[in-house]
């Protein structure tokens, strides 16, 4: 009989149910935008079985190599140490059968700040006549890690695939199946989430909105249009195209 935990469960033989099922449960996901409520995005997701733990996975590996769960998992902590040493240096790794790891990096917030101020007024005083102050260059101090890029191996992908096209897949059914995700803050709440960011910043972009409203990126633009307009609200816009950003009316 299967249970829920089935994956911290597993009978110790190699040949069981952990192997052996053949299907796997999706749901269809409705991304609604809360400004136009009929234009909806669609996605198919996948209903994880489970969380297989570190602890189990090294269990599996050792069902699979006969090599000794205390060997394995000093293994794992040699590859995890010398891949951070490696990274750290700023090498590009490669795990051979898995994928290639490497860096990415990104200007800090208060230095991406900075330049969204200087572009703007760089862009109002040409639209001035005015000579316009050259936009400083991130030196190195500005550029902070962001993330950690992962290649897979193209073998890697293929062997995955192999096995996830031998599953039947299965909706979900009921409300399990079709999902729908919206915004559910007022325009009003919205609106004085903005007016507390733009209290301890000097101004706000469309990112920004989108990130403190949970609304996605067209929609905050399309919301924030309407906002600048309002006269009631007390936010305005300030700049042109990409420099465009919002700030409280003066």
């Amino acid at each position: 009989m299967c249970h829920e935990n089935h994956v911290f469960d597993r009978p110790q033989a190699k040949t069981d149910f952990f192997h052996s099922m053949k299907h796997l449960n999706y749901y269809k996901l409705e991304q609604r935008d809360s400004f136009d409520m009929k234009k909806t995005r669609t996605v198919y997701r996948i209903k994880n079985r489970g969380l297989v733990s570190g602890e189990q996975f090294i269990k599996e590996v050792e069902h699979r190599s006969n090599l000794n769960a205390s060997l394995i998992n000093a293994v794992l902590m040699e590859v995890k140490d010398e891949l951070e040493e490696l990274l750290g240096q700023g090498y590009a790794v490669t795990l051979p059968g898995i994928g290639a790891f490497s860096l990415g990096v990104r200007l800090n917030d208060s230095r991406k700040l900075q330049l969204e101020i200087e572009n703007a007024a760089a862009e109002s005083a040409e639209q001035q006549g005015k000579k316009a102050k050259s936009v400083a260059e991130p030196n190195s101090a500005r550029i902070e890690l962001h993330h950690i890029n992962f290649r897979k191996d193209k073998d890697f992908f293929g062997n995955i695939e192999k096995r996830f096209n031998s599953l039947t897949l299965k909706r979900l059914g009921g409300r399990q199946g079709s999902r729908i995700t919206i915004d559910d803050k007022s325009l009003r709440e919205r609106i004085a989430l903005a007016i507390d960011y733009l209290s301890s910043h000097p101004f706000m972009r469309v990112a920004d909105y989108a990130q403190i409203t949970g609304l996605s990126r067209s929609s905050a633009q399309r919301e924030l249009v309407e906002i600048a307009e309002n006269d009631g609200f007390g936010i305005t816009a300030t700049g042109q195209g990409s420099h465009r950003v919002y700030v409280m009316k003066t």
